[in-house]
């Protein structure tokens, strides 16, 4: 089982940010380093004194963890050859970071409210008497002109007025939706950080980052159980006012395995830990395109009504009174 199963769950227990996520990741630098040099130094030594040579002036102070039996130039050599190594690991990650939180929920919870007003708006408007008011007046236009308007705008004023309200409520919860991806997002990155501090913890360079790693984090989005031959994913939760919630509690989470990151090498641990990024990347893209596709089919439909060119057919959409040809008001 994922450690969580729905939305819920994660917003109950909301991630680290983003700023938190980089800072966790700023921390690999020293004990990455001393995993390179763990790595490295065999070779670096071998390469200075070959099997019979003499050891001259080792120092007697140690600059890393354990004895080099080196001079002190022969380990700020090798510091300065780890480094650079070490810092890159670190600025990959931190790359992946800024690549994958790439908008912010802040913003995405302002817009989604906005669009939740002008929903409110045109739903102020179906329940306002002008709106009857001038529909009931079109009533009295009489001959062909009259006709034409009421068939091309008045009549649908209500049915176009829904439209509209549909569609706000559609984007704001496409809004709120991609929020929540963005929250899951760096929900996984804080598992991945933490399996990543882990395999470094347990390499050479000992515990050092003091990170508990998180079981069972890297999820994929699953589907809804509807009724019996109805739809079963997203079309089951809808695109009106009030769904979020729904989706918050009722979306399932479902367990999408855990990448590997455990290796002691750090040059094949960076690369585990870079696929695993990629792992995100894809699952980001797959939850994505899930929760879009009813939302493009809802908006196609709306687009196909307004491409007809049967004024009675894209009024439902766009009231237009000069739609219909050879009438022009």
């Amino acid at each position: 089982m994922p450690k969580f199963p729905t939305f819920q769950s994660m917003d109950d227990d909301r991630p680290p940010t983003k700023d938190e996520l980089k800072e966790m990741i700023a921390a690999f630098g020293e004990p990455l380093q001393m995993l390179y040099v763990r790595s490295r130094y065999d070779a670096f030594f071998n390469e200075r004194y070959p099997t019979g040579s003499v050891i001259q002036n080792p120092d007697d102070t140690w600059l890393f963890d354990f004895d080099t039996r080196m001079t002190r130039a022969e380990d700020e050599e090798l510091r300065a050859l780890c480094w650079p190594l070490a810092t890159n690991f670190v600025v990959d990650l931190l790359v992946g970071v800024d690549d994958l939180v790439d908008k912010d929920e802040g913003d995405l919870d302002a817009m989604a409210a906005d669009l939740l007003a002008l929903a409110a708006s045109y739903e102020g408007a179906m329940t306002d008497a002008k709106l009857a008011i001038v529909q009931e007046r079109f009533e009295r236009w009489r001959g062909e002109a009259g006709a034409a308007v009421r068939e091309g705008y008045s009549d649908h004023l209500t049915r176009s007025t829904q439209t509209h309200f549909a569609m706000a409520n559609a984007l704001a919860n496409a809004v709120q939706l991609d929020a929540l991806i963005m929250m899951k997002v760096r929900h996984h990155l804080d598992g991945l950080v933490r399996a990543a501090a882990t395999a470094i913890d347990n390499g050479p360079a000992g515990p050092k980052l003091d990170l508990e790693p998180i079981i069972g984090w890297l999820t994929v989005i699953g589907v809804i159980a509807g009724v019996p031959g109805g739809p079963a994913v997203m079309s089951s939760v809808g695109w009106v006012g009030g769904t979020i919630q729904k989706i918050l509690t009722e979306l399932p989470l479902e367990d999408a395995g855990e990448p590997t990151m455990d290796s002691p090498d750090p040059d094949v641990l960076h690369d585990q830990v870079l696929a695993a990024f990629a792992q995100v990347a894809e699952v980001v893209r797959a939850d994505r395109e899930r929760l879009a596709a009813d939302l493009v089919a809802a908006f196609e439909e709306c687009a196909a009504l307004v491409a007809s060119g049967d004024p009675a057919e894209s009024s439902r959409v766009i009231p237009n009174p000069n739609g219909v040809d050879g009438i022009v008001l």
